[in-house]
């Protein structure tokens, strides 16, 4: 008893490391996404008694994540606890059930040497992965959750396909995968038919075994089969609404781009080689082929992604990639450090030298460690860093933020071609890194979380919205009914043909209303984020109302009529002609010019008399140079300040008579100097019409 104690003790001592790595990366990783608020909106509505819906009475799947959403449900029902404060706890929850999956599948496997030093050298390849750890709080989404029902259902028809009860647990969680990813059928498929063949060398017969191949699929299709005749009576359709928003065409240009960063920084063109080893080598010491399951899932789902064109996030559809590889290619290094140790040119030049296979095998994995997870370490941190939103983010490593990191041998190619991938990638959404994902979030909760503490009822039961990124925001605004313009959520949209070329495309943001829908829906409210007065609500819009103790609701509607009889009775302003007139009246412009300018806090107001369309038509710039050049992006340094040009047509302030209105809210952290005037473009470049300077 006292030796296993000590033994058991080691093991931890010796694992405890990897898994405070893990620890510390997951929590500078930790973030939510935009993209999560999706599903937590059906799960509010399901709650509501409204049903799974994105819009009450509209029956649209504008989510590809049917478990997690139900999942979610659940403990919101039964603990009270909201999706976006459970959802990152549930897939840490997950995670952890993946490393024991791992664990339990490494102490388990058969005719295994040097099992402890492979499961120490597993849990170092994935505990050391950034791209692992972004995923461990899953920014909301499902992703680890599917990770873990893949992993499990492999481990058991590696360990248990002898077992009804084991292939029993392998289809339900190959169920519960398919019921969480819409690629959860494909890999199911593929498990099947590696088992069909396993099966026949385990037996030595031709013939399949066609009662345990029963015995896999059957649960698997009544459980899957029964939730396609449910969503097509319950949707009309029998696939998502999300796969005829995202799915346009194949797109395999990209998805080589993705596939081929993904590569370079996560060290895959290592892992599946010594995978490859492993499967060779279990093949001939027992016929036992799950390695080549691992490959052909992996090397499948690789053709799957390149055909689709990769994935709006980083590297999230190839999450179940590294607890699946890391095993075989820890066996893999096992076996080559065993060959190199008692290879015969080792022991002929000098017997001294000889070493043993444990200690080959760490020599060969210190370098395997760092190449797959030393470029990700370096832009997850260089990721967290970045506390603003910047739209396409592209993070480059040089010799300024990875001088350590070029210093190794061959990672000044290795991470110029991925410096390039990922400048590529990002220009079409593709790829973007959690820093985008995780600021972008952040932005949309400053600005719309304190609606959730709104009145209920203020918006009108006929008022509709039409708008993009539609996750955040209308999360906090229950009551609204919205037209996704990417169409997610709604099914025309999600069907309006694209004409744009695959070199001009964004990903997951193709698909636009087609013309005369919105008009047809009859789309009349347009909600800004709140505001603590009604002066910075007016500064947003046309209107603004009173939602709560200091939150005002500013919001924009063509038809003046409507709004004075949805909101009679309630404490409604108006931007009208005569407010500006009576408040830019009491104050002195801090730019005098062809237009003036005048600084409200953090806002600018921009005044014409005399106005006609032409003077509103040449762009605006804004150049805003902030106290701590520090505050600015890598990319934006040297130039020196923030650009915040804009169109007047975009400020949603129609001309009032012969008088031009314009508002533009600024950044939120200091600003030192403000910039800003006309320009139109001409043959030479850009010719400016008028400009100011306002120091704070």
């Amino acid at each position: 008893m006292k030796e296993n104690a000590l033994r058991n003790a080691r093991v931890i001592l010796l694992h405890l490391p990897w898994l405070a790595l893990l620890g510390w990366f997951s929590s500078v990783a930790w973030f939510l996404c935009d993209d999560a608020f999706i599903s937590f909106r059906y799960v509010r509505n399901l709650l509501k008694g409204h049903g799974l819906v994105f819009n009450p009475g509209e029956y649209v799947e504008g989510y590809s994540n049917f478990l997690w959403v139900l999942e979610l449900v659940a403990i919101w029902w039964a603990l009270d606890v909201a999706p976006e404060d459970a959802a990152p706890w549930l897939s840490v929850a997950f995670t952890a059930g993946t490393i024991a999956a791992m664990m339990w599948w490494i102490a388990r496997l058969p005719l295994l040497c040097h099992r402890g030093l492979v499961a120490w050298m597993t849990q170092g390849l994935v505990c050391a992965s950034a791209t692992f750890a972004v995923w461990t709080s899953g920014g909301g989404l499902e992703t680890r959750q599917f990770t873990f029902f893949i992993v499990l259902a492999v481990v058991c028809l590696s360990l248990y396909r002898d077992s009804r009860r084991g292939l029993l647990v392998a289809s339900l969680s190959l169920a519960a995968a398919a019921l969480t990813r819409p690629e959860g059928p494909l890999l199911a498929a593929l498990c099947f038919g590696w088992f069909v063949i396993q099966r026949m060398a385990d037996t030595g017969r031709l013939n399949p075994d066609w009662r345990r191949l029963i015995c896999l699929a059957t649960p698997f299709v009544v459980l899957v089969g029964a939730h396609f005749l449910w969503r097509y009576s319950y949707y009309g359709e029998w696939l998502p609404n999300t796969y005829y928003a995202k799915h346009v065409r194949p797109w395999y240009e990209s998805g080589v781009r993705y596939l081929w960063a993904a590569a370079l920084e996560t060290g895959l063109y290592l892992l599946i080689p010594l995978a490859a080893v492993a499967m060779r080598n279990r093949w001939r010491a027992s016929q036992d082929g799950i390695w080549a399951l691992v490959l052909l899932l992996v090397g499948v789902h690789m053709a799957y992604v390149m055909r689709i064109g990769g994935d709006h996030f980083e590297y999230r559809p190839l999450d179940f990639y590294w607890p699946l590889l890391a095993v075989p290619a820890s066996m893999g290094i096992v076996y080559l450090g065993s060959r190199i140790a008692n290879h015969r040119w080792l022991r002929r030049f000098s017997p001294r030298l000889a070493v043993g296979a444990r200690t080959c095998a760490i020599v060969l994995f210190v370098p395997v460690l760092f190449y797959t997870s030393a470029i990700q370490g370096a832009l997850l941190f260089e990721g967290a860093a970045i506390r603003e939103r910047i739209k396409r983010l592209h993070i480059e490593l040089d010799d300024d933020n990875a001088g350590w990191l070029l210093a190794a041998p061959g990672m000044p190619m290795l991470v110029a071609v991925s410096n390039d991938l990922r400048h590529q990638t990002s220009r079409q959404f593709v790829a973007l890194p959690l820093a985008e994902h995780r600021e972008f979030a952040n932005w949309q909760l400053r600005r719309w979380k304190p609606y959730e503490n709104m009145e209920r009822g203020v918006i009108p039961d006929d008022a509709l919205m039409v708008g993009g990124s539609v996750g955040i925001r209308f999360y906090y605004l229950p009551d609204l009914k919205v037209i996704d313009s990417l169409g997610l959520t709604d099914a025309t949209v999600a069907r309006n043909p694209v004409e744009t070329p695959n070199h001009q495309r964004l990903i997951a943001h193709d698909r636009q209303p087609p013309p005369g829908y919105l008009e047809e829906r009859g789309v009349n409210f347009t909600i800004h984020p709140q505001a603590p007065s009604a002066f910075k609500a007016l500064v947003r819009a046309e209107y603004a109302v009173k939602v709560g103790p200091d939150l005002w609701m500013p919001f924009d509607s063509p038809d003046q009529q409507w709004v004075f009889d949805r909101f009679a009775g309630r404490d409604l302003r108006v931007a009208d002609l005569d407010y500006w007139t009576e408040l830019l009246g009491d104050h002195q412009p801090a730019i005098r010019s062809d237009w003036e300018v005048y600084l409200f806090g953090n806002s600018l107001i921009y005044k014409k008399e005399q106005c006609n369309p032409e003077d509103a038509e040449p762009t605006f710039f804004l150049h805003l140079y902030p106290v701590d050049v520090n505050n600015l992006p890598s990319r934006l340094r040297q130039v020196g300040f923030f650009n915040k040009d804009f169109a007047f047509r975009d400020q949603r302030i129609p001309i009032k008579g012969e008088v031009c209105i314009a508002r533009r809210e600024l950044l939120s952290y200091g600003i030192a100097t403000i910039h800003t005037g006309q320009y139109v473009r001409v043959d030479s470049g850009f010719e400016n019409l008028w400009s100011g300077e306002i120091r704070r």
